[in-house]
């Protein structure tokens, strides 16, 4: 299979592990591709006899998202638009319109906790860091923060559909977008829709590097079951001493994502353990597990934060946007925000979890990741 090369940058760290044998039960099971960054792949796993069809239009569908939403891709439309100056009307894919509309959309919905117009809050921050190690040796300082804040607001981009077409245009030159925190929930959902157009497809999983949405029920032995999946343990940070900290069932037709602090992060200090995510912003444009110290003059890590939010629902971009907004807002008002969208969840700081809206768990007698947390009922 040929290598998409995308490049939008993710702001979502999960890896799940899918509690079923999809190649042993008939299922069609392709290979994993690059999807949006070297780090992220998208795979596949088809009960049904179009299924190399309905995968060969998916990965079409990727690499169509990518090519009109990448920030760094000079032909792409998102690099144009970000290029543009205040007033200039620029006509966007559907692709981009779509995920600006959406993003927008939640942008208001969550008090601002998931913005698409936090690019110049992320280069701050140094996400490129995260490609070369994550090792910082400075960060800006509040008044950098807050200056840049006042531009980063999708309020301040209008968006116009006429004629089959699709515009986006500046109020403000400074603004720049980045839609790596609902890009790959947005490909699955998009996938999601090849496979309605198949009446022959009742079944299938959609992995976009931990993004994941259950098609249908799992069927093995002629069974219609439970998809199960296990939420890794977000601590200890080294991949390799991790476990799963429990499993969940999905049930059909849902998405599971997970966003936290643990896979993709940056250092800063002098070898003394200090983390930020530079991907997951607060309200007020500061990096989660990150808080300023007023008699030190320097910043420093916060007591509690929310490491590891996990939300299954319906539509895997809204579940994309609710894990970020989530980590973001912390874990009583994030637990609110999700209790009231509808969409079920699992919220962890170092010291607690709760369980919104009723995740049912799959035996959790085998699991034992909570030991180390205390329940706490929002």
């Amino acid at each position: 299979m040929k290598k998409i090369a995308l490049s939008i940058i993710t702001t979502i760290c999960v890896l799940f592990a899918f509690l079923c044998g999809c190649s042993a039960s008939g299922y069609t099971a392709f290979s994993e591709v690059y999807a949006f960054s070297d780090d992220i792949l998208f795979s596949a796993r088809i009960l049904g006899g179009r299924a190399e069809y309905a995968h060969e239009r998916m990965v079409k569908t990727i690499a169509e998202i990518n090519a009109q939403a990448s920030t760094t891709l000079q032909s792409g439309d998102l690099y144009k638009f970000n290029a543009s100056s205040a007033g200039n009307k620029v006509q966007v894919g559907e692709h981009v319109y779509n995920l600006f509309t959406l993003g927008a959309e939640y942008f208001e919905k969550t008090n601002g906790a998931f913005n698409i117009a936090a690019a110049p809050l992320l280069s701050l921050w140094h996400i490129d860091a995260l490609s070369l190690g994550g090792a910082v040796t400075s960060l800006p300082s509040p008044q950098e923060v807050a200056d840049a804040l006042e531009y980063c607001n999708p309020a301040l981009v209008t968006a116009e559909e006429a004629d089959g077409k699709y515009y986006l245009t500046k109020l403000d030159g400074r603004v720049k977008l980045d839609f790596g925190g609902i890009a790959k929930g947005y490909a699955a959902d998009r996938c999601v829709d090849i496979l309605d157009s198949y009446d022959d497809i009742k079944s299938a999983l959609i992995d976009i590097s931990g993004n994941a949405y259950f098609y249908g029920n799992y069927v093995a032995g002629g069974r219609q079951l439970d998809w199960n999946v296990a939420v890794v343990s977000p601590r200890p940070r080294k991949a390799i001493e991790r476990g799963y900290v429990c499993a969940a069932v999905v049930g059909a037709d849902n998405s599971a994502v997970t966003s936290g602090d643990y896979m993709r992060y940056n250092e800063f200090g002098e070898g003394d353990g200090k983390i930020y995510v530079p991907h997951i912003l607060g309200v007020d444009g500061v990096p989660i597990g990150l808080q300023w110290n007023d008699f030190t003059g320097a910043w420093e890590n916060a007591d509690e934060f929310v490491i590891s939010a996990t939300v299954i629902g319906e539509s895997s971009a809204v579940s994309d946007i609710l894990s970020t907004a989530v980590s973001a807002l912390g874990f009583e008002a994030g637990g609110a925000l999700l209790k009231n969208s509808g969409y079920k969840g699992l919220i962890f700081t170092e010291k607690r979890f709760t369980i919104i809206n009723g995740v049912k768990l799959y035996k959790p007698d085998e699991y034992d990741g909570f030991a180390r947390y205390t329940y706490y009922e929002l």
